[in-house]
């Protein structure tokens, strides 16, 4: 039979415009996909970040909330930046200068002391070196445990007559060494008693993800250097922290990032304690008692200090990260 030209044409015609037709639908309900998919992230945005930080700062220059609190002005930044230099002797008080001190020491403590042992550890639980379930048993413990059963243990060892670190120190004849106050009541020792606290609780939860980190390392690698003779060392120095570099990087920022929201050990082992004072417990503390300009002005203080420190970091960090392929 021959074929008409013209019908023939308009059959190409018509199945054309279904075609087109077909895709147009579709592109309409891969957007109506993509958009339900952005509604959540957008809310989330403007209600817990956008709308939450243009009220802090508006609050940070009222005297209390923002229907009853008064303006204020400058006057809650004025008192933190006194407190924070100095200028105000608030020694007896939670919004004193070592508030800042204590805030900016854990900084050190975390990057060069615990993100270092938490590195061994990790490798040696990783490699199975002897003794890596000890370590692992003794080390993911305080992960485990709740951080406010953990605070009152350490407590319970470090305080009173009856603490286990006073018993050994008099078992020893060590008495004079035992502070009148008590080791987290004397200016003296007691935030490096809380220094040891972070130490001991800030290795279990780091070891978790490094951890995991290095499960992704294949094992092939590891096995054509060892057959070169390569030791456990020149594995971790040369193999592991070049692939984990972009996870130390990440973890890095996290942990400058969380020094400055620190608050929990402070609150729970001595809340009205000066000598344990934290910026974050200043928020808290203020918060509590219903200043919440002063809470606000400190609050905008401690994000812009932390963003500034986070971003430098950041910036350094990223200049010795090289992504590793493998």
């Amino acid at each position: 039979k021959r074929i008409h030209p013209i019908r023939s044409d308009m059959q190409s015609v018509s199945l054309t415009k279904k075609r087109l037709d077909g895709m147009k639908k579709k592109v309409l309900r891969d957007k109506i996909f993509a958009y339900c998919v952005l509604i959540w992230p957008v809310v989330h945005f403007i209600v817990f970040w956008l709308c939450m930080n243009v009220s802090t700062v508006v609050l940070s220059f009222r005297t209390g909330d923002l229907k009853v609190g008064a303006w204020n002005g400058w006057k809650n930044y004025e008192g933190a930046f006194r407190a924070i230099f100095g200028i105000d002797k608030n020694e007896g008080q939670i919004m004193n200068w070592r508030a800042t001190l204590n805030t900016l020491s854990l900084i050190p403590l975390s990057m060069l002391i615990n993100l270092p042992i938490t590195l061994i550890f990790s490798f040696a639980i990783f490699r199975k070196i002897k003794g890596y379930r000890f370590y692992q048993i003794s080390l993911f413990l305080p992960a485990m445990i709740s951080a406010t059963v953990l605070c009152y243990v350490f407590k319970s060892f470090v305080n009173g007559k009856d603490a286990i670190l006073n018993r050994l120190f008099t078992k020893w004849g060590w008495q004079k060494l035992i502070p009148t106050g008590g080791w987290l009541g004397d200016g003296k020792t007691a935030w490096p008693m809380m220094l040891i606290f972070s130490v001991w609780t800030g290795i279990s939860t780091n070891i978790i993800y490094f951890g995991s980190s290095m499960a992704r390392v294949p094992d092939g690698i590891i096995e054509s250097v060892q057959l070169d003779g390569a030791s456990e060392m020149v594995i971790f120095n040369k193999i592991v922290l070049p692939i984990l570099w972009p996870t130390i990087c990440t973890m890095s920022i996290s942990i400058v990032s969380g020094c400055f929201a620190w608050y929990m050990p402070s609150l729970l082992m001595g809340a009205s304690n000066p000598y344990l004072s934290t910026m974050g417990l200043i928020v808290i503390t203020n918060t509590k008692a219903g200043a919440y300009g002063v809470a606000a002005a400190w609050g905008v203080i401690v994000g812009v200090i932390g963003m500034i420190f986070v971003t430098v970091m950041r910036k350094i960090m990223g200049r010795y990260v090289e992504e590793v392929e493998y």
